[in-house]
């Protein structure tokens, strides 16, 4: 599956020497490259970019909705934007969230047959995907599911602890934040994070930054303008506790939903999807200074 695109400008990255340049607006989040990642379709996910900044991934769901409707994790060279494409390992079930986590390794989730189990019963899980010799392997799982009785939207840190969400029983939409540390022989066993973050409403979508100092993700605790979210940002102490989250302002939030954060730190980039009035979701992106603002506070 090949899409092709035509960039119209509002505020889009310019072709600079044949690649994109990617220099976020500064004070007003706008859409991200409209009509070439923010389509039609519903993208369900913040881009991600490969360290060289050649590759983006992204995931969407099919709209309008096919008989079987998939979420399809897309790739785009950044060379030439030309086309998105849906990776191969994406196009049998469906999968969502793709992360780089390496120069050829993607972190996403899936709801497929695990390979740990000798049946075809699917598990909606995280799952990493290696890519060799232009080839991408087999998807391996990571069995998170088996504590949280599923696993999806995973953010990472640079020293391999994973956030992501899972099942939490009494609250809304049966969602919570949880944190799974690296260790020697693979991941710890998941912990949800504490009141601080988890609340009785709907918490979900986190985005961790890589020295897990802060965590952005989205809920429609009281003071949210949309009644599915908007984004929150908590910031961790010396001690590693929680701030109460606080909202990121209006030059994020507005009476649409928002969720899906990410930082690509090296650009400045804080992308993010909100919700449109055709009710599907577009990307979002802008300057990311906007996060010491909120800290300096």
């Amino acid at each position: 599956m090949k899409i092709g695109i035509k960039i119209f400008l509002l505020f889009v990255p310019r072709l600079v020497s044949g690649q994109i340049e990617l220099t976020p607006p500064e004070d007003t989040a706008l859409v991200f490259l409209p009509n070439s990642i923010s389509t039609k379709n519903l993208e369900h996910s913040s881009p991600s970019i490969n360290n060289d900044n050649q590759i983006i991934c992204w995931s969407m769901w099919e709209r309008p909705k096919p008989e079987n409707p998939k979420q399809l994790i897309m790739f785009m060279d950044l060379k030439s934007a030309e086309f998105a494409e849906v990776a191969d390992f994406s196009k049998d079930y469906s999968n969502g969230g793709p992360i780089w986590i390496g120069p050829d390794k993607i972190l996403f989730y899936s709801d497929r047959p695990s390979d740990s189990e000798k049946t075809n019963k699917k598990v909606n899980d995280l799952w990493t995907v290696q890519k060799k010799d232009s080839v991408w392997n087999q998807p391996k799982c990571l069995n998170f599911s088996k504590y949280t009785k599923f696993a999806v939207s995973p953010t990472m840190t640079k020293s391999g602890t994973i956030y992501f969400v899972g099942f939490k029983d009494s609250v809304e939409n049966n969602m919570g934040i949880y944190r799974a540390v690296k260790n020697s022989n693979g991941y710890e066993i998941p912990e949800l994070l504490p009141k601080e973050i988890n609340s009785k409403f709907f918490d979900w979508t986190p985005y961790i930054s890589p020295d897990e100092t802060y965590l952005i993700f989205s809920s429609n605790r009281p003071g949210s303008k949309d009644n599915y979210g908007d984004l929150y940002i908590s910031f961790k102490d010396n001690d590693n506790n929680w701030s109460k989250p606080i909202s990121m302002g209006d030059k994020i939030n507005t009476d649409k939903q928002e969720r899906f954060p990410s930082v690509s730190k090296d650009l400045g980039i804080l992308f993010f999807t909100r919700a449109t009035k055709s009710n599907y979701d577009d990307i979002f992106w802008i300057d990311s200074k906007i996060i010491n603002e909120i800290r300096k506070r």
